[in-house]
């Protein structure tokens, strides 16, 4: 992965404390109470993150203006059953259709191409 951070505007580097992810009906909602959200970016724009079982690591691919994606990442490989499980699988799906974010407040939520919500993030 290569780093984007000069073409990056926002900062993107920290821990981010939480997360709301889109469920069937479109709507962002929080994570299950069992979750142990882990989101850490670098100043390189890799990304570490969990919501309670795998470990993730990708990268932030800025692009022009709010045009932003993620490169393929890494996982491990664990079962996860139940509602970490699907959390999880949602939250791999939003990722690999991030097309874009916009800002809510301090909030960050990712799109898809449409503009659609996949995922909020928040400090």
């Amino acid at each position: 992965m290569t780093s984007s951070a000069a073409t990056s505007s926002f900062d993107w580097a920290g821990n981010w404390t939480r997360m709301e992810l889109a469920g069937k009906d479109g709507a962002l909602q929080p994570l299950p109470a069992a979750a142990k959200l882990t989101l850490e970016v670098d100043k390189d724009l890799r990304v570490s993150l969990s919501v309670g079982c795998n470990r993730i690591g990708t990268q932030i691919m800025p692009g022009e203006g709010s045009a932003v994606t993620f490169a393929p990442g890494m996982a491990t490989r664990m079962a996860c059953p139940g509602e970490i499980g699907d959390a999880e699988q949602t939250l791999t799906d939003a990722i690999d259709k991030v097309a874009g974010y916009e800002m809510r407040g301090d909030d960050v939520v990712f799109v898809d191409a449409a503009g659609k919500p996949l995922m909020l993030i928040g400090r």
